[in-house]
């Protein structure tokens, strides 16, 4: 019993501060309203217009705000950050409830889709460089890696469950009252933080130009070879390995398996299933030796699962290697994000999450790409030349600058 006490409290350690339990939970009912939008919206596109393509358009417009990425960066270590992680929230819920309204009367159209899921993908990108800064400064530096990896365990159950729902919901009662439920969670993920009182800090100076800041962020990246690795990773992985469950597994389950919006759910919901085992998996280990390694290695084997999906046509063998797909993509992913927080001083955190922000921007560029070859000679080559490029991209950036190994 003491045993396992203590494995409990060592997995748990960064729960024992308040406020990033709430935040905690907040993020989790935000990621399941997100993730259940994802598939409801997703299906939506993909049974109104039958093209791969538009299904990655959709997909791209979620991340518009990539481009941005720096600037808002510069913002969240200016400003209080709690107060812009409430304000983005409450505009995902306004966006949410036009969608839901536009349903209702029937009104409904895809360019309202894609409009509306512009506007929410420019204000995604703020959020996830405030979310990510805010929790850095709330847990002690040594359980850092703890928070990280329980964050991502809680987004990857999220990821499990909500895709069922969502597809469940649209399936039996439609677009709208699937929209009441994402706006119910919606509500509840922003009135979580309202009770959030995190530590005082000294913002960054706000006297320096924003370009000159921009400048000197870029700067210290070059010269720091570990961040500089991490940051050309981080872009690849986008490029090639997130279009996959962001883009290309609703288009495969629909072309491939012939499957519907309840079996896309389960496909998602395997993926996210991976994702939550590597999570754990991580936020058990805690402090991490040679993390520069296993996510080098998680890279590649990320991309070697999607060439094996690629050969798939039956449905309980693609769940799977979705799972698998998905562990491997947790390894990458969690010891990205606890590389680069430790990696970087306080005062550059906001900037340095900017610039790692800024990488998503291949998610648009490779699912509009991937969705371009998907509908001109088939998803199967898609998945085939994204594994492909993945893995040797991922041994080029590694040979280049061997820091990140040893990291």
């Amino acid at each position: 019993m003491m045993y396992t006490n203590t494995i409990t409290s060592r997995f748990f350690r960064s729960f024992q501060q308040r406020n990033y339990r709430l935040l905690w939970f907040s993020d989790g009912v935000t990621s399941s309203a997100e993730q259940m939008e994802f598939l409801v919206l997703v299906w939506f596109v993909a049974t109104r217009t039958e093209s791969a393509f538009l299904v990655t358009l959709y997909g791209a417009l979620r991340f518009t705000g990539t481009l941005f990425a720096p600037f808002y960066g510069i913002i969240v270590d200016r400003y209080d950050r709690l107060m812009l992680l409430r304000i983005s929230r409450i505009i995902f819920t306004v966006i949410a409830l036009i969608i839901a309204a536009l349903s209702f009367l029937g009104l409904i159209q895809i360019w309202h889709i894609f409009v509306l899921t512009g506007v929410a993908g420019m204000v995604r990108a703020f959020d996830n460089v405030t979310r990510q800064t805010l929790m850095a400064d709330m847990v002690p530096r040594h359980n850092l890696g703890n928070a990280i990896a329980l964050t991502r365990t809680g987004r990857d159950t999220t990821q499990i469950v909500s895709p069922v729902i969502g597809g469940f919901l649209l399936d039996s009662f439609g677009l709208g009252w699937a929209y009441v439920a994402i706006i119910a969670l919606l509500i509840g993920g922003t009135a979580l933080t309202i009770p959030v009182k995190p530590p005082p800090r000294f913002p960054a100076t706000r006297g320096e130009p924003i370009f000159v800041t921009l400048v000197e962020s870029f700067r210290y990246a070059r010269s720091h070879q570990v961040v500089l690795a991490l940051l050309l990773l981080a872009f690849l992985v986008n490029l090639t390995g997130f279009p996959l469950n962001q883009g290309l597994v609703p288009v495969f389950a629909r072309d491939v398996l012939l499957t519907d919006s309840t079996g896309l759910g389960w496909l998602l919901g395997a993926y996210s299933a991976g994702a939550f085992i590597g999570s754990i998996v991580i936020a058990g280990i805690g402090d991490m030796e040679r993390a520069g390694r296993l996510m080098s290695l998680g890279s590649v084997g990320w991309h070697a699962a999607i060439v094996v999906l690629a050969a798939s046509t039956l449905f309980n063998v693609s769940l799977g290697v979705l799972a698998l797909a998905g562990l491997v993509q947790s390894f990458t992913m969690v010891t990205m994000s606890i590389l680069l927080l430790v990696s970087t001083p306080t005062e550059m955190r906001g900037r340095m999450l900017g610039l790692r922000s800024l990488a998503v921007y291949g998610l648009p560029l490779g699912l509009l790409a991937s969705g371009a070859i998907a509908d001109t000679v088939g998803i199967t080559f898609a998945l085939i030349g994204n594994g492909v490029i993945g893995i040797a991209i991922t041994v080029a950036i590694v040979l280049a600058l061997r820091g990140i190994w040893r990291a």
